[in-house]
């Protein structure tokens, strides 16, 4: 299974005038979190993974959802953390945590499908070899 993490402090910017977390702040969390999984697996990004590289391969969106369990304060520290449940020739499918110390506070699903092209011209391609070989090596 491949996992991933990173840690998040909820900033002033990020919250509403409630002092509560945003709620497209943590879908912005979620990409985050993705694009520092494929830098821990060695994934040189600005090649293969965005699209401003020579092949002009990258990941559009297919599907992000979150549901809310309990709100996140200005200045408290969370994990937000993938799994990836699911890697088919052409889409990544990770569960998503967001949670503190003690409690979940919200859980979602992320998939990502490998296109290539520019603005309008986006087809859906398979998932480069190197980003699956990586990937693959680091599943348990």
């Amino acid at each position: 299974m491949v996992e991933h993490s990173i840690k998040r402090r909820l900033l002033f910017h990020e919250a509403d005038p409630a002092g509560v977390a945003q709620f497209h702040q943590m879908f912005a969390w979620m990409q985050e979190t993705e694009q520092s999984l494929f830098r821990s697996l060695g994934i040189p990004l600005r090649q293969y993974w965005a699209a401003g590289g020579k092949k002009r391969v990258g990941g559009a969106r297919q599907h992000a959802s979150l549901d809310f369990f309990r709100p996140i304060l200005v200045d408290e520290q969370v994990t937000v953390r993938l799994r990836l449940r699911q890697m088919t020739h052409r889409t990544l499918t990770f569960e998503v945590f967001i949670e503190n110390a003690v409690e979940l506070k919200a859980r979602g699903r992320l998939r990502t499908v490998c296109v290539q092209g520019h603005e309008d011209k986006l087809k859906a391609i398979p998932i480069p070899k190197i980003v699956r070989d990586k990937i693959r090596s680091h599943m348990s």
